[in-house]
């Protein structure tokens, strides 16, 4: 096995620059014809053949790439075939049928900053099982013996043969490649020749198969893949048997590793491509193994930010596997995020997802947890701005910033329990303009985005004959994501203090005081941002509007029906809507100015925290975390001398686990100091290679924003 370059720019840097074989494919003339030809077809019930052909055409005769100098081969043109096309079917809905309320929902998100409603057709949780244990081949000898001698419909029969054809296109990509490799590498060129008529025989041959789908999948077939799967799980049974039998060595494996993620990293995959390691199995047995140690220590060697990685954490999981992530963390190799297996498990069977598949399930994108390789979540498609809801009970239902009427006139408020009521009201009117677009689009799904590549992978859609996304899945959920929880609390815990329990001032005043931005009201707001009342202190009133608020927005969601045959999974981040519906949403009851940042995940609002990690700790855990089944996150900032030596490594590994013994759902974190932050915006050049985690995905500081970067150095200061 050759030798993975660190230095080797083309390695590094192989999607900047594609060239393409000049004679190995049609010019870009001859695929759009075809394009607008196959299109003429288009009668609106046949988009999954139609969309199965365009992917066929391209992966037999688009100009193909190969990689001399890596070990992996997929680079197919496409010329955003299939995008253009999605476009198409997404502008015949929304801007057809669909044009007024998608309107509202795109004037809520830019001009509102209110709520976010829309399809999720990029979430997916491909079965990479599947894949790897039957190969394209073998996918589709599975089509061919479920409909033997089986009466299909008219839609069964389309979709069979879309699934097919797609297949059938990935193989033929895999011979091509195999034919441009070979002069340059024969290892390569036989392992794409394997995949492409058999399941993968050994290690090398399952990563190629992995690499070679995702790339079609995502790139080509235009489907965000955002998980693939469980790694040390699919590649363990592999390595233990070329190592056993001598195909390969474990110094082999270690540079495979390295090319394997070098492969995504230099891709730049949006928001980074995720995968999963540790955890139990269906069989609550723990499943961390070497090939999980040899993912940290490769990926710890590298500096690169994707793939990010999911730890999923069990009571069975190694502590110094936990610790070797945490040093990696520490390191500045923060790419990392622990998930709660007891937590989640229990969050899953709560919207009717048995035990045994809960088990086996595998964090989506950020964090979210859907059953691997059985369940469609969706779990990107919408979510309610929660401190917007303050915002439209003080205003009498206008949004501040534009004066348009959104929502309805509350009722009279005479006390505080009145003010939380209609809060309350507000959040739920949100949350059902969300459900209600999202419902309606759903019903559009196959004509939207059918997925005969997916589908293919799961069980249950081959079995009966339905594509995944409309509802041909074991399990057909939506989620829906509430933004700012300590905001929220915050605002709410001010209001009672200082408008209904000490009278200070009234709520006209206060609202006349927030629409001028906090201007001519320096003390009173200096007061408020003193006030210790706030989410995240241990401080009584504030953790009983949390239990109580986050009962509520659980009630409101989970189990609630989609249109797919599924139901509503309800969670608690933000990612990085905390800037985004900041700017869109004026001053605050709790001290923020208008635009400035809202609360982030289950952070307390900025600097906010006082009493330390433990009583942050103990306020975000005491509501219950398996109300929340899309998932949560808190983020956790320390500082380079706390984590410093085994000590510091000891006390990083009590965190994660007081969190999770308390209920936690999952955590993440930076090492960090305010000095090297400040220095690295000031001096970008010199640290283009300082990675911060920024919510679910990492990235490098000198890429974010100033207002992202000023809030981790205000976060970086406070826990200096």
């Amino acid at each position: 096995m050759q030798k993975f370059d660190f230095n080797n720019k083309s390695l590094i840097n192989q999607y900047d620059n594609i060239t393409y074989i000049e004679d190995s494919g049609v010019s870009f003339e001859e695929m759009t014809k075809f394009y607008s030809d196959l299109m003429q077809s288009d009668n609106g019930d046949n988009h999954d053949l139609i969309k199965a052909n365009l992917f066929d055409y391209i992966l037999t005769n688009a100009k193909i790439a190969i990689d001399k100098e890596d070990i992996f081969q997929e680079k197919v043109f496409d010329g955003d075939l299939i995008g253009l096309q999605r476009k198409k079917w997404l502008s015949d809905i929304k801007d057809g049928v669909l044009k007024n309320e998608t309107l509202e929902c795109l004037n809520a998100y830019n001009k509102y900053g209110s709520y976010r409603a829309e399809e999720d057709l990029g979430h997916t949780s491909p079965n990479t099982k599947a894949l790897l244990k039957l190969g394209f081949k073998g996918l589709i000898n599975r089509i061919n013996d479920t409909i033997a001698n089986k009466k299909l419909t008219i839609k069964q029969e389309k979709f069979y043969n879309s699934c097919k054809i797609v297949l059938n296109a990935c193989k033929k990509l895999a011979n091509r490649l195999s034919d441009a490799i070979l002069p340059f590498n024969k290892e390569n060129a036989i392992a794409l020749k394997n995949i492409a008529n058999s399941a993968p025989n050994n290690i090398y041959e399952a990563m190629q198969l992995i690499v070679l789908y995702f790339f079609a999948h995502e790139y080509v077939y235009k489907t965000r893949v955002r998980t693939l799967g469980r790694l040390d799980v699919l590649l363990y049974p592999f390595y233990k048997n070329d190592i056993e039998n001598g195909i390969y060595t474990k110094a082999d494996v270690i540079e495979m590793l390295k090319y394997f993620f070098n492969k995504f990293s230099s891709a730049k995959v949006p928001f980074g491509l995720p995968f999963a390691i540790g955890g139990l199995d269906e069989n609550k047995n723990e499943v961390t193994n070497e090939i999980s140690y040899l993912i940290v220590d490769v990926y710890k060697q590298m500096n690169i930010y994707s793939p990010k990685i999911h730890i999923r954490v069990s009571p069975k999981t190694p502590v110094d596997f936990i610790k070797r992530v945490l040093s990696c963390i520490i390191n500045g190799k923060s790419s990392f995020v622990f998930i709660n297996d007891t937590v989640t498990v229990n969050a899953l069977k709560k919207v009717g997802i048995c035990e045994k598949d809960a088990l086996d399930y595998t964090p989506i994108g950020c964090y979210e947890p859907a059953v691997w390789g059985k369940e469609i979540g969706c779990t990107g498609g919408a979510g309610v701005n929660l401190v917007k809801a303050v915002e439209y009970v003080l205003s009498g239902g206008y949004d501040v910033l534009t004066g348009d009427f959104c929502t309805f006139k509350p009722a009279v408020i005479n006390t505080y329990e009145d003010f939380y009521n209609e809060v309350k009201k507000q959040i739920k009117f949100l949350t059902d303009k969300c459900i209600d677009y999202v419902n309606t689009i759903e019903r559009y799904y196959s004509y939207l985005g059918p997925d005969s590549m997916l589908s293919a992978q799961y069980d249950d859609s081959v079995k009966n004959g339905i594509d995944v996304l409309e509802g041909g899945a074991t399990y057909n959920n939506t989620s829906l994501n509430f933004y700012s929880l300590a905001s929220l609390v915050d605002c709410l815990s001010v209001v009672k203090e200082f408008v209904f329990d000490k009278k200070i001032i009234t709520l006209t005043d206060l609202f006349t005081i927030l629409k001028n931005n906090w201007k001519n009201n320096l003390n009173l707001r200096s007061k408020i941002l003193k006030y210790n009342a706030k989410y995240g202190n241990e401080n009584a009133v504030a953790d009983k509007i949390t239990i109580d608020v986050t009962r509520y927005l659980a009630s409101i969601v989970n189990n609630r029906k989609n249109s797919r045959g599924g139901v509503y999974k309800a969670s608690l981040f933000t990612i990085d809507t905390c800037f985004y519906f900041g700017k869109r949403t004026f001053a605050t009851p709790d001290g923020r100015l208008q635009g400035e940042t809202l609360s982030k995940n289950l952070c307390a609002s900025l600097t906010m925290d006082k009493n330390g990690i433990l009583s942050l700790i103990n306020s975000v855990t005491i509501f219950d975390h398996s109300d929340f089944p899309n998932g949560s996150v808190l983020d956790v900032v320390l500082h380079p001398s706390n984590v410093s030596g085994n000590d510091g490594l000891n006390a990083f590994y009590g965190i994660v686990k007081t969190y999770f013994d308390k209920g936690g759902f999952s955590i993440h974190g930076n090492v960090f100091n305010a000095d090297e932050l400040k220095k690295a915006q000031q001096n970008p050049e010199k640290y283009t290679n300082l990675q911060v985690r920024v919510c679910g995905w990492n990235a490098y500081f000198v890429n974010l924003t100033k207002q992202e970067q000023d809030a981790f150095i205000t976060q970086a200061n406070h826990v200096s």
